[in-house]
């Protein structure tokens, strides 16, 4: 009970409000974009693309225009369109982005929503391998601060930090896929689904994305360790003569609230990032789906695609920042 009292002592109401009231404002702005999306496309989409479905699925044309008509609005002027747009969007969830040009019948929030699942997995298994290692990493090279090994190490994670994931994911299907013949090129599993073919197939993405993301968290958790090897408390700490496994565990702890803010961070970005790794491993995540989206001018599955990841960055801030006091003690948002 005294725990969550001196929880509700770090928040003011005023922080909230103010920290909620400006996401909504800026989710509001990528809706506000995101309806734009089709409708500053010359002509009128509904007949362009109503054509194209009925070719591809053998369907009525008159009947795909009258769907896509009801679902986006039309004929209403573009304010009562934008007025239906945000109630089937910002106050209804499931939202309603139409059905996907692409996959039609099936609604775009099915087709993202689907691939959803699977950049997450991704996302899970290769940023829980990266920052738990990065931690380690980071204080055993504070520890050793301007060592050779640190000196050495120190240049290469900048330079992975700056290698673009595409690249370094097309070096590794041409070395393990197409040389060594070792593992798959591409997709999330063979013919069927099972647990062996599944890590076998997510062993080139989530290592592309360890490597691009790790260097991050290791330069994060080096910095923090070393201030906290510096501060006073740390120095009264070795005058007590505590063993030094004792001391690194204290330095371990106390270097964690920064790391934990970037995984929060770097997931938001990769969310961004993860996009040309799984469209480079042809994996079927939010990534493939939007290159996909954007190659078939699939507007419904870019729309629902770009309110997930919107969504999902924006999360992960506020989380990042409400964690803050929560983590460290010193920290509070009540002045």
């Amino acid at each position: 009970m005294r725990r969550n009292i001196d929880l509700r002592k770090r928040y003011t109401r005023k922080y909230l409000v103010t920290r909620l009231s400006s996401l909504l404002l800026v989710f509001i702005i990528v809706l506000i974009l995101n309806f734009l999306l089709p409708h500053l496309q010359p002509g009128n989409f509904i007949e362009i693309y109503a054509g194209k479905i009925a070719a591809l699925h053998h369907i009525s044309r008159q009947l795909v225009v009258s769907e896509l008509t009801k679902v986006f609005g039309l004929p209403k002027s573009l304010s009562a369109q934008f007025k239906q747009y945000m109630e089937e969007t910002l106050l209804s969830f499931p939202p309603n982005f139409g059905p996907s040009f692409e996959f039609y019948p099936i609604g775009a929030w099915s087709v993202v929503f689907t691939a959803l699942k699977w950049t997450l997995l991704l996302l899970g298994v290769s940023q829980s391998l990266a920052w738990f290692t990065s931690i380690f990493i980071g204080v055993y090279l504070a520890l050793r601060k301007n060592s050779l090994v640190d000196r050495v190490l120190q240049p290469a994670f900048y330079f992975l930090n700056s290698i673009p994931g595409f690249w370094l994911g097309l070096m590794f299907i041409f070395i393990f896929a197409i040389e060594l013949h070792v593992l798959p090129s591409g997709q999330a599993y063979g013919l069927t689904l099972t647990l062996p073919s599944l890590l076998q197939h997510m062993v080139m993405p989530v290592a592309v994305l360890v490597l691009i993301s790790a260097p991050g968290h290791i330069i994060v958790a080096r910095s923090a360790a070393i201030d906290v090897m510096g501060s006073d408390f740390l120095q009264a700490t070795k005058a007590q003569g505590l063993k030094k496994r004792l001391l690194v565990w204290r330095v371990l702890r106390n270097s964690l609230l920064p790391s934990v803010t970037n995984i929060f961070l770097t997931i938001g970005y990769l969310i961004g990032g993860v996009i040309t790794v799984e469209f480079t491993f042809s994996y079927p995540g939010i990534g493939t789906v939007i290159a996909n989206a954007v190659i078939a001018e699939d507007y419904p599955v870019m729309m629902a695609a770009f309110y997930i990841t919107t969504l999902v960055a924006l999360l992960c801030n506020l989380a990042a920042d409400l964690l803050y006091p929560v983590i460290d003690p010193r920290v509070s948002y009540a002045t």
